[in-house]
């Protein structure tokens, strides 16, 4: 059994401290008012931890890090951002979008994890954790994330302005209508990770492209997006004859 004290009881924090408990670990979760209001008690809990864990904002981790490495001393410091690379302090990046309740334990399982390179082990820091993971360098760490931004993330925001939409044309509920779509989607996916794109841009049907862009444009948000994905797929596109 391994004893962890995660600072942080926002989504990351309290899925980790779960998923730990679920695997037979001991954990122990520590709040900004913790650590802002008892400073010994904080300070005891890492004395008996074997694993010390910041699920923080990625802009506090520095002076986190620097507050609490006196206490740390040699114990493994990890964190849980994709893009922070700090000496002595290692990420451990779960490539998921978490919820505010507790993921299911299968759930957890099949979450990856984006592991320092030359780093601690995964399997040391997290013992009987059977999930995927990958090695990153420090110099790749910023990419990576931005990669795993744009999939998921820019796609939340682009589902979520098309919802808007489709709501108020169909009067109906979007998760209700795009449900079956996006799940199709993700099959494609699923099926041909490198190329899954499917569309009128995928086909090159330059007449429907036109039509799309003259629907929207009363809408410069939907309409920027619409060029930025034409632009990055088809950039030699020329409208249509």
């Amino acid at each position: 059994m391994t004893d962890y004290v995660i600072f942080g009881c926002g989504r990351v924090g309290v899925n980790m401290a779960t998923y730990l408990k679920h695997l037979g670990h001991k954990v122990r979760l520590l709040s900004h008012d913790d650590a802002n209001n008892d400073r010994a008690a904080c300070s005891k809990a890492i004395a008996g931890a074997d694993v010390i864990a910041a699920a923080i904002p990625d802009d506090k981790l520095p002076a986190w890090h620097d507050e609490w490495r006196g206490e740390i001393g040699a114990k493994p410091a990890i964190h849980f951002s994709g893009a922070v690379s700090i000496d002595g302090f290692c990420g451990f990046h779960p490539l998921y979008s978490f919820p505010a309740s507790p993921l299911s334990i299968d759930a957890m399982k099949e979450i990856a994890f984006a592991c320092p390179l030359n780093g601690a082990p995964f399997a040391e820091i997290f013992p009987k954790a059977p999930n995927p993971h990958f090695e990153i360098a420090d110099k790749d760490r910023a990419r990576y994330h931005a990669l795993a931004v744009l999939s998921g993330n820019m796609s939340s925001f682009v589902w979520n302005e098309t919802a808007k939409e489709i709501a108020a044309y169909t009067g109906m509920a979007p998760e209700r209508i795009m449900a079956s779509y996006l799940g199709g989607i993700l099959d494609g996916f699923v099926k041909n990770p490198a190329s899954s794109l499917t569309g009128p841009i995928a086909r090159h049907d330059k007449v429907t492209v036109e039509r799309n862009l003259a629907s929207l444009k009363d809408d410069p948000t939907l309409k920027g997006l619409y060029e930025a994905f034409l632009a990055a797929a088809w950039p030699d596109f020329e409208g249509a004859n």
